[in-house]
């Protein structure tokens, strides 16, 4: 969050600074679900706190996968202990491919990941992102300079757009661990874009993977394939709901904050004369069509819908993606979303198991996964049990990230002693057990009263008084707070305001458990 969003808005006209300062603590709630570090307090069980119901378990192979390289194959397996039984539960590694930009080796790539996977006895997942990736192609980006190779003025539908007139992006800005400057964010409806999409999985991806699996198959090898990741967390940025770091970006760039994806519905019919009703609604349609375009070609070329899995962020708020959990729903595969328990999934995986249910519980997989994730409060043996308990056939372990911080957080959370237990008990036959999440967790305590002073807040403005001086100090304080970690800093700190503004802190039972819940 900037810092000065709060003290600068409280300044405007007061219909300004009601939502201004909405949003301002609306961020710190999405920090705190993505980005705060647990200080205290342990998982488990606490009073009548109820299990989430359980779905159906798949008798087919279950895999245990890390992304992670090929050629240190034989190390995984060292460090993990065991490879299962072969059977029924299986080790076994990915490796994520750029499709657009690795293109003259994906052939290459492919075979050597199966040749890892043969000769360490794991089984093995692919991945193929069609979209994030694509800085070699300005034959296809390059709408905007002439002097750069690839310079197409129609080009520019081929990438996204902030309105129904434009203009479109010059980049795309990312954040996985620090904020990077890529090519456009493509436009997923593009005739030309999908014509490379088709071309690259008929001619170049399933060829060699058909050869691959076909050779599996006679040697009696076919259960190492645990599938294919379609895909990387397809999705419309919103600039305006970005993270703080890559907001700073944006605006030293001088670039367009707002809402990507209208050449998206351009090509779908919509328009300044015929908006869709429900925006993110439409967009979030678009992403699950074009998911299910990406997975029908690789269907088409021969390769089996069972074993194919979209990549789906189910715990990204809508209003930062607009591809809600349902969007991993289509006939050409099964659902694969990535499930760090924070956000919607940060104390249960209910709102998952819902959808699932919706749609007749099929297997799934949760494609990009890790207990360590910043903001969680899970242990390791309930978060793969709320995985594999539920129908999940695939659990992606990943240790990827950019800059320094993060990937050695995920990596030590997932080579820590208590993640290594619960994967050799998954592995070795034993039954993962479930633990719910206290309700009374400090964690879970900030983000009832943070919601209770935006409430308070709200309703200062709307009696005509001014909450500016709560604004200044949590403006300044909170934030600092939540980032180090320092939860009962950060509860002493809203209580306070709770208390300025005249308002109560949310109620709970004997449990902790809110009453406004029940």
């Amino acid at each position: 969050m900037n810092r000065n969003d709060i003290t600068r808005l409280t300044r405007k006209p007061t219909r300004w600074r009601v939502r201004s300062l909405q949003i301002a603590l609306d961020w710190l709630l999405i920090a705190l679900s993505f980005s705060a570090v647990v200080g205290a307090g342990e998982p488990g069980a606490a009073g009548p706190n109820p299990e989430p119901s359980v779905g159906p378990r798949s008798a087919e192979p279950r895999y245990l996968v890390f992304w992670w390289p090929p050629r240190k194959a034989a190390q995984l397996a060292s460090i993990v202990g065991t490879r299962g039984n072969g059977r029924t539960r299986l080790l076994g590694f990915g490796k994520p491919i750029s499709t657009f930009d690795e293109e003259d080796t994906v052939r290459d790539q492919i075979r050597a990941i199966v040749q890892a996977a043969r000769q360490n006895d794991l089984a093995f997942m692919l991945q193929f992102d069609f979209h994030v990736f694509w800085k070699s192609r300005p034959d296809l980006w390059n709408w905007f300079d002439p002097g750069q190779p690839g310079f197409n003025p129609d080009n520019k539908r081929n990438v996204e757009w902030f309105g129904w007139g434009g203009p479109p992006a010059r980049h795309r800005y990312l954040n996985w661990g620090v904020p990077e400057r890529i090519a456009p964010p493509m436009c997923f409806t593009s005739p030309a874009i999908r014509a490379e999409v088709t071309r690259l999985v008929s001619r170049v991806i399933a060829p060699t993977v058909r050869e691959e699996l076909a050779a599996l198959e006679r040697d009696g090898k076919s259960r190492l394939f645990a599938g294919v990741l379609v895909g990387a967390e397809p999705g419309f940025d919103n600039y305006t709901r970005t993270d703080p770091e890559t907001a700073k970006m944006i605006k030293a760039d001088g670039a367009t904050p707002g809402q990507l994806g209208y050449r998206s519905l351009l090509d779908r019919g919509y328009g300044p004369d015929r908006p869709p009703a429900d925006l993110r609604r439409a967009l979030a349609e678009v992403v699950q069509e074009t998911v299910a375009f990406w997975c029908r070609q690789f269907v088409d070329a021969g390769l089996p819908a069972a074993k194919l899995y979209p990549h789906v962020a189910a715990a990204a708020p809508p209003e930062m993606m607009c591809a809600p959990a349902w969007t991993a729903f289509n006939v050409y595969s099964r659902p694969g979303w990535t499930t760090y328990p924070v956000g919607p999934l940060a104390v249960d995986f209910q709102s998952l198991y819902d959808e699932l249910a919706r749609h007749g519980n099929p297997p799934w997989a949760g494609v990009e996964a890790n207990a360590g994730f910043p903001g969680s409060m899970l242990e390791w043996e309930p978060y793969l049990a709320r995985h594999f308990n539920h129908g999940a056939v695939v659990v992606g372990i990943n240790i990827g990230a950019t800059g320094s911080e993060l990937p050695v957080r995920l990596r030590d959370s997932a080579f820590s002693a208590q993640a290594l237990a619960a994967y050799r008990k998954f592995l070795g036959g034993g039954e993962l057990i479930d633990a719910p999440i206290p309700a009374d967790h400090p964690q879970l305590r900030v983000q009832r009263k943070m919601k209770a002073v935006q409430a308070a807040i709200q309703a200062e403005f709307k009696a005509g008084r001014d909450p500016s001086a709560v604004g200044h100090e949590l403006e300044q304080k909170l934030p600092p707070l939540m980032q180090s970690g320092d939860l009962a800093a950060a509860e002493a700190l809203l209580d306070d305001a709770l208390r300025r503004l005249g308002a109560a802190a949310p109620a709970t039972d004997a449990y902790g458990n809110p009453l406004d819940a029940r």
